[in-house]
Parts: structure tokens; C-alpha cells; sequence
């Protein structure tokens, strides 16, 4: 946790998330060989936009580079698999999600000298390059399509199936910090991990989570949950107890209170 911790902090995205894939896997090898592999494609990269200038057209060829060269690509099956949130399963198959070839995509980027930001946009994670010329360009780490105004105002409200005369927020295209990065990683990690059925790696998950988000309730539900799926009765009891006290009129606070009459009914008294 220290590691990531640190790579947080120095806002290295794409070290923090190895640091996340080291922790749910084993025999990952050393970090060094990951961190080599996109410093070759750095030079690689150089040599494809061959121009020293940072405008719209070097990054037009950087996104060509990217996406058609190296051939990074979204899932279009099993869109919630697992290892298209581990980055050195991104790294190794050029597949993912958008957080995570979110990520791959800003670290490169940024060391070939690109103000790549990335953005918590609401249901799909976005990239966007910031120029010195006060012009800014978005893009779906997913296919690399830059993204007009209109673009984004229809992405958002397919996604949250607003009112199409309303407008979109600005904070919708607020740029991401590192935290909120690994956050957003770590969210889909969980999602896929349950998805899978692999409890016991979906809870080291929400444990990073609770780590990082110490008040959110919600990560502490999530907890209660899986550790009920782990017959770990008593300590699930407790979480859930959190989030009903955090989050009264939530909707599924009656439904937790309900199951926490029929675990109170299953833990065992403890005589002395």
C-alpha cells in the first residue's frame, strides 16, 4: 500500500496502477520490464510523429500511433474481464477498458511531452490533450475518435438518460488526479472481479478502496457484502450497520436492514 501510496502522490497513473496489479496477481515479474516497454515505445512514438512540435496535428499522429501502430483497442466482448483492468495485462494483450488504456495512453503521452489529462467523465472515462494555445482536445482512450462538444453532450446524456434539453455540466469534463484515476480503476477491478466470482480478490479490492476512500460508506457496504459472501458474518454485520447509519434514506437501506436480521440470526452467542 506504501508503494502505491507513493505513486499516487507523485501522480504516476500507469506506476499506481502496476502497483494495483502486483497486488492481485502472482509472479508479475518486475515492474522495470513494463515501465522499459512503454520507454521503447516512447522512442518508437518519436520516430512515428517525427516533429518536436506540441500542437493538434503531432498529436493527430500520436493518436494514429497509438491506436492503429501499436494497435490499442477497447473490448467489444466481456467488456468486464478482469485483466483489462490489471495495466500489465493492457500492456501485454493492448486490450482494455477506457480507465485503463486511459491511463497507458496519458503516461506515453505525457513523456513525449503532450499536457494529456485524463477526465472522470460520468459512465466512460475520457482523455483530453491541453495545447498552449488555450484549445483543448478530447478523446475516447477506447478507439481514439476525437470528440467534438456535440460528441460529449450526446455521450453524457446517453449515459445518464437526462432530459436532452438540459446541458451538461462543465465539471462532467473536469480533469481526473491520480487518486481519482486508481479510484475509477479500481471500481471496474471490483465490478469484474464479482462478475467472476472471485470473492476473496474483489474484497483485497474494496480493502485498497476503504484505504483510499476511508468515509465513503458505499465502499464499506461493499465490503459487508462480500464478506457476507465469505461467510464472514460478524465483520460483514458491522459494515452494514455503517452504511445504514451513513446512509439512512438510501434505497437499499431497507433492504440491508432486513438482511441484518437474518444474520443476527445466524451468528452464534458467545458464552463465557
Amino acid at each position: 500500500m506504501k508503494e502505491l501510496q507513493q505513486a499516487i502522490r507523485e501522480q504516476n497513473c500507469l506506476l499506481a496502477g502496476l502497483q494495483v496489479a502486483t497486488t492481485f496477481q502472482n509472479g508479475i515479474g518486475c515492474l522495470n520490464h513494463y515501465q522499459q516497454q512503454v520507454s521503447q515505445w516512447k522512442a518508437d512514438a518519436e520516430l512515428y510523429i517525427d516533429s518536436p512540435d506540441i500542437n493538434a496535428v503531432s498529436f493527430s499522429r500520436f493518436i494514429t500511433f497509438f491506436f492503429v501502430e501499436l494497435a490499442f483497442s477497447g473490448s467489444e466482448e466481456n467488456y468486464f474481464c478482469s485483466q483489462y483492468s490489471l495495466i500489465n495485462k493492457v500492456l501485454e494483450y493492448r486490450t482494455g477498458m477506457p480507465v485503463s488504456l486511459a491511463i497507458v495512453f496519458q503516461s506515453l503521452g505525457k513523456s513525449l511531452g503532450f499536457d494529456i489529462q485524463g477526465v472522470n467523465f460520468p459512465g466512460h472515462f475520457l482523455v483530453k490533450c491541453n495545447f498552449d494555445d488555450g484549445t483543448t482536445v478530447f478523446v475516447d482512450p477506447v478507439n481514439g475518435k476525437q470528440l467534438s462538444r456535440d460528441n460529449l453532450q450526446a455521450l453524457y446524456f446517453s449515459i445518464l438518460n437526462e432530459f436532452k434539453d438540459e446541458e451538461m455540466p462543465e465539471e462532467a469534463l473536469n480533469e481526473a488526479c491520480c487518486e481519482e484515476t486508481l479510484v475509477r480503476l479500481l471500481h471496474n477491478l471490483k465490478s469484474a472481479y464479482i462478475s467472476e466470482k472471485k470473492y476473496a480478490e474483489a474484497l483485497g479490492v474494496v480493502e485498497t478502496l476503504v484505504q483510499l476512500c476511508p468515509n465513503d460508506p458505499y465502499e464499506r457496504r461493499d465490503r459487508g457484502f462480500l464478506l457476507h459472501q465469505l461467510d464472514c458474518t460478524q465483520v460483514a454485520i458491522a459494515d452494514y450497520q455503517f452504511f445504514i447509519r451513513q446512509c439512512p434514506k438510501d434505497p437499499a437501506t431497507q433492504l440491508l436492514q432486513a438482511q441484518l436480521q437474518q444474520l443476527s440470526e445466524q451468528v452464534p452467542v458467545v458464552l463465557h
